[in-house]
């Protein structure tokens, strides 16, 4: 895959070094010698060095004296050499350290110098990356901050601009409602209007026939309306008065139906009970009876079975005279049912009797109210006979001034059909012109998208929406930022690739293959693909036959980077192979036969297919993308190659496809020149729309004017015809009327006959139930004697019950108890019977006393409705009267002051036409209005869009990937400067980190050395400081031994008398002359003296820097 590699980039600049580890200046020591020889001639031991200065310190050093014993007289003993040669051994140890220290000393200076110069050199990569990060962050800051207030603007711009728009809406709606009120004002004022036009005919029609005869059959007539109205409210009166009566008999009924009902309630309660108690005393009577039985049945002789047997024949006598009493009881109970019954009969009868008289009553009244009327109906005949007569003139005269005015009429409807022609015309020039504008708005809408500035608009506008579809499918692999203009799917790269697909075709061309199309799919997916290879130097997963490349500029010719480093390649491989000269348009074939022979030579596919890839003979079409985003190189090309014959896709050669996207280029950019021609256009429609309709506006009112004269002629014609036809009407309604009310009095009096009837059958009826109530009377009083009767007979039955019971009680105490239990039981039973008896027969009474009552109360509901509609008619009639009355009392008083109501409507209607005028005008000026309002609102509303799409731009804005990739494509200059400056500080601190990196692992690797060697050195120094220590300890050792000695001995010689001493200078002498000559007694420093004959010659030890210091 041919590519180029980018430069690397130096670190330039330099820092101070970090601070490192130095090494100490170590004290050189000089030892100077002294020997210590025994007076009796010892050997030499060893050395005793002393330390010296250091070269460079010339400054007197203060001794420190320390002993070196010999023995003076004798020989010396063994621990005095033992002592010296420890002296000795330790001084061998301290050189032997100083030696090893000084070689430590040069491996740690030799190490030191460079690893200290890198520690440096990697502190300043490190103050340069710090620099770097600081760098990096405050610029990342600054576009974030940008953004940030761009953003702020831009919402604030968006709001205010929302806020305008919400104004002018509001001002639109206040517009609207206003021409709405106006509209109705002038709706009402020409309803107004109209009103006062009816008035007016009104008051000329009365004003024409205010007659002086007219005006005396009008007050005639109301003068009957104002009798029969009269009449009608001494009808009402009585019908309402009547009507009370019945309403108050129908609560009374209602009140007394109520309480029966209350009292059939607690009959059937009382019954209820009295049948329960029947029970328990029927089931306490048979036990009773049981055990009378079973008393009986014990019970043994003659004289109680004769008793017993007369017990059996009274008990059988008082059942017997019981069943007597209980029949007559029955139909007494029946007896007094009947009573009341055919009482409630009779009373029932009455009422209905009364009711029909009441009827009778009301029918008389009504027959005179009928007759009054016949007479006023009469009346008003006459009348209007002679008024329909007197309007047949007026009609024709009316007729001459409709034929003119019509004539005028259709002059004036002429001239507003033109007009209106005219401005059918113009609005429709308006609503093709809003189309127009409405259509290039959408385009310029679009033309904003990011998709319309990138391929996929393209591929729309040519209908490959398939292609479309690819990229935003491909996506989910390829990073595509649809309106980055640096992404493979910007138009600029698009318009790019052109050229280089002709580079393409140039190439097959030249080598006697035929030149490739080109489809908008292969074009997409190699445009998808170069997104991906911006990032990986690699290809797609939608890759097929592939070429990518990578470059620096878009001026190399990328075809020749593709092709002619591997077809040598290739020619080479084919040439050692055998294969001879290979031509371009025979390589895909040859290689794919001889593959083998190639794969021998090492060349594969990977090595040559971009070349084998452009000479494909079966090839047919192919696509181009070009990324400009720069993420690892500048550009990157990508060349995808179709040999899919049959294939769906549609073929364009190279110029027809940049010949259509030229085209889709330009309608962007004309997008807006169009939208401006357009709204110019639409205005001066609109402008020529308003100037038509005001023209109609104007004939409109000219026909209005026109129509208004044939509708006062027309409305004066039909005033006529209808005065006409309203004295006919009124003949033909005075006739009806007539033959009604005559028909009212016949029908009236037939109800009076009908009612008179009703009452005479309700008399017959009365007097039948009477009859018959008096013969259940009698009926009853016999049924009471009987009931009597039985009574007593029960009473002595009884009586000779318990003179039998007495009399067997004689011959058995148990049969006399359960006797007597029994009879006890049965006076219960009997008891409880009869109570149930009278509760049946109070409940049957309440029964038929409800049943009675509630009939009472149906007969007063039918009396009180009959009332009541009666009342009814009589309120209609009433109100018939009173509107008759009102009617002809108003049209007597418009014909008496018809000339004061026809001036009074005149001047209403002139006032009403004024009205109409003016709310016309009001609405007018409103919709005027409400246009300006339209076009305040059209031009926030656009205001808004675009600060809308503004905001919206700047929303779409991917901040975290414009620092990463130095720019984004809805960013302005300012900003993508910033992302640009991102991108810059970002490398640089890479950059910075590499050389940190770099140094790091430059000191890194010297480290080891440099601790070993000052591990080394420290090591080494630790030892001399220990060997020196040492020396120290044993000479301060031995300083102690002898001071001791040398006392004792001092104290020994303070005991003896002293003789033959010699003097302290004799000594001195004799020490000197005893020791062997070394050729310098200067190279023994200090001073020799004798204590206790042990020869002391001291050594000095001298200090740099004038004290001790421990290294």
């Amino acid at each position: 895959m041919a590519k180029y590699a980018p430069k690397h980039l130096e670190v330039s600049g330099g820092a101070e070094p970090r601070p490192t580890f130095s090494g100490h200046k170590a004290t050189r020591l000089a030892v100077t010698a002294a020997t210590t020889i025994a007076m009796t001639g010892s050997t030499l031991l060893a050395p005793f060095s002393a330390f010296a200065n250091d070269a460079s310190d010339t400054t007197a050093q203060d001794a420190i004296m320390s002993p070196l014993a010999v023995h003076a007289g004798e020989a010396a003993s063994s621990a005095v050499k033992a002592n010296a040669q420890k002296i000795a051994d330790l001084q061998a140890a301290i050189d032997a350290a100083k030696a090893a220290e000084a070689d430590a000393k040069s491996d740690y200076d030799t190490v030191a110098a460079p690893y200290t110069e890198k520690q440096a050199a990697r502190d300043n990569a490190q103050s340069t990356y710090d620099a770097s990060v600081s760098d990096n962050s405050q610029a990342e800051a600054a576009a974030r901050a940008e953004y940030a207030r761009q953003l702020d603007e831009s919402v604030k711009a968006a709001d205010s601009a929302s806020a305008t728009l919400k104004d002018a809406q509001g001002k639109l709606d206040a517009a609207k409602t206003d021409a709405e009120d106006k509209s109705k004002v002038l709706d009402a004022a020409k309803q107004a209007a109209a009103d006062a036009q009816a008035k007016l005919e009104a008051a000329q029609k009365a004003a024409a026939n205010a007659t002086p005869e007219e005006i005396k059959v009008a007050e005639q007539a109301a003068a009957d309306a104002q009798a029969a109205l009269n009449q009608a409210k001494a009808a009402k009166a009585a019908a309402d008065s009547a009507l009370a009566d019945a309403q108050q008999a129908q609560s009374a009924a209602q009140s007394a139906y109520d309480e029966a009902a209350g009292t059939l309630a607690s009959a059937q309660q009382e019954k209820t009970a009295a049948d329960g108690k029947v029970v328990a005393a029927q089931t306490a009577y048979d036990s009773a009876q049981a055990d009378l039985a079973a008393a009986k049945a014990g019970a043994e002789g003659p004289e109680y079975d004769a008793a017993q047997a007369k017990v059996d024949a009274a008990q059988s006598a008082l059942d017997q005279a019981k069943q007597q009493q209980a029949a007559a009881e029955a139909g007494l109970s029946q007896a007094n049912s009947d009573v009341a019954s055919k009482q409630d009969a009779l009373t029932g009868a009455e009422s209905e009797l009364e009711a029909k008289k009441q009827t009778v009553a009301a029918a008389e009244n009504d027959v005179t109210a009928a007759q009054t009327k016949a007479d006023a109906a009469q009346s008003e005949l006459t009348s209007a006979k002679q008024a329909h007569a007197t309007e047949l003139e007026k009609a024709k005269a009316a007729q001459k001034q409709v034929d003119q005015a019509k004539a005028e009429k259709e002059q004036a409807d002429k001239a507003l059909k033109t007009a209106k022609a005219n401005q059918a015309a113009a609005d429709q020039a308006v609503i093709d012109a809003q189309k127009a504008y409405d259509t290039c708005k959408a385009a310029t809408d679009k033309a904003t998208t990011a998709e319309a500035q990138s391929v996929i608009g393209f591929y729309q506008f040519i209908g490959a929406n398939d292609a479309a579809n690819i990229i935003y499918r491909q996506s989910d692999k390829n990073p595509t930022t649809i309106g980055d203009k640096k992404d493979g799917t910007s138009l600029d790269n698009a318009k790019l690739s052109f050229g280089k697909l002709r580079e393409i075709n140039e190439y097959r061309k030249s080598v006697g293959l035929s030149e490739l199309k080109v489809t908008a799919e292969q074009m997409a997916i190699a445009q998808s693909d170069s997104n991906y290879s911006d990032a990986t130097k690699g290809h797609s997963d939608y890759a097929g036959f592939e070429n990518a490349a990578w470059n620096f500029s878009t001026k190399e010719n990328i075809a020749h980077q593709w092709v002619d480093g591997e077809k040598k390649i290739f020619d080479d491989a084919a040439a050692k192979a055998g294969l001879g000269n290979v031509a371009p348009k025979d390589a895909w074939k040859t290689f794919w036969s001889h593959g083998t022979e190639f794969g021998a030579q090492g060349v594969g596919f990977g090595t040559v297919g971009h070349y084998l890839n452009i000479v494909q003979p079966n090839a047919k079409t192919m696509g181009y993308g070009i990324n400009s985003r720069g993420t690892l190189w500048p550009y990157v090309f990508v060349l995808e190659i179709d040999n899919n014959y049959g294939s769906y896709e549609k073929e364009y050669s190279i110029d027809e496809l940049e010949n259509l996207f030229d085209q889709y280029q330009l309608s962007l950019s004309k997008a807006s020149e169009k939208l401006a021609a357009a709204k110019t256009d639409l205005e001066q429609k609109r402008s020529t729309a308003a100037s038509k309709a005001n023209a109609v506006k104007v004939a409109e009112t000219l026909v209005a004017q026109k129509q208004e004269g044939v509708d006062t002629a027309n409305s004066n014609l039909a005033a006529k015809n209808d005065s006409v036809a309203s004295a006919a009407a009124a003949v033909a309604l005075a006739e009806q009327n007539l033959a009604k009310a005559n028909g009212k009095v016949t029908e009236a009096e037939d109800q009076v006959k009908a009612a008179q009837s009703n009452v005479a059958t309700a008399e017959q009826v009365v007097n039948q139930k009477r009859a018959e109530l008096k013969a259940s009377q009698e009926q009853a009083a016999q049924s009471q004697k009987k009931v009597d009767d039985a009574k007593a007979e029960t009473l002595v039955k009884q009586q000779a019950l318990q003179d039998a019971k007495k009399e067997l009680a004689k011959y058995s105490a148990d049969v006399a108890a359960a006797q007597e239990k029994a009879d006890k039981a049965h006076q219960t039973l009997d008891e409880a019977t009869a109570a149930q008896t009278s509760a049946q027969s109070a409940l049957e009474k309440a029964e038929r006393d409800a049943a009675a009552k509630k009939q009472a109360l149906d007969t007063a509901k039918d009396n009180a409705e009959a009332k009541a509609a009666t009342a009814e008619h009589a309120a209609s009639d009433l109100t018939t009267a009173k509107n008759d009355f009102a009617s002809k009392k108003a049209h007597a008083d418009a014909l008496s002051n018809a000339a004061d109501n026809l001036a009074t409507a005149e001047a209403a209607k002139k006032e009403a036409d004024a009205a109409v005028t003016e709310a016309g005008v009001a609405l007018s000026t409103a919709n005027d209005a409400i246009a300006n309002a339209e076009q305040a609102v059209e031009n926030s509303q656009a205001a808004s869009d675009a600060a809308a799409a503004t905001l919206g731009k700047l929303k779409s804005i991917n901040v975290e990937n414009g620092i990463a990739t130095g720019s984004d494509a809805n960013a302005n200059d300012t900003l993508n400067a910033l992302f640009a400056k991102c991108v810059a500080a970002k490398q640089a601190e890479h950059n910075a980190k590499a050389a940190l990196d770099a140094a790091q692992a430059d000191l890194d690797a010297a480290t080891p050395a440099y601790t070993a060697a000052l591990n080394g050195y420290n090591e080494a120094k630790a030892k001399r400081v220990a060997a020196e220590q040492a020396l120290k300890d044993e000479i301060a050792r031995q300083e102690q031994e002898a001071a001791k000695a040398e006392q004792a001995k001092i104290t020994q010689a303070a005991a003896k008398p002293v003789t033959g001493k010699p003097s302290a200078g004799n000594a001195k002498t004799a020490a000197n002359s005893a020791l062997p000559t070394t050729g310098d007694n200067a190279a023994l420093t200090g001073e020799t003296f004798v204590i206790g004959g042990v020869v002391l010659v001291a050594a000095g030890v001298f200090l740099t820097d004038k004290k001790r210091r421990q290294e």
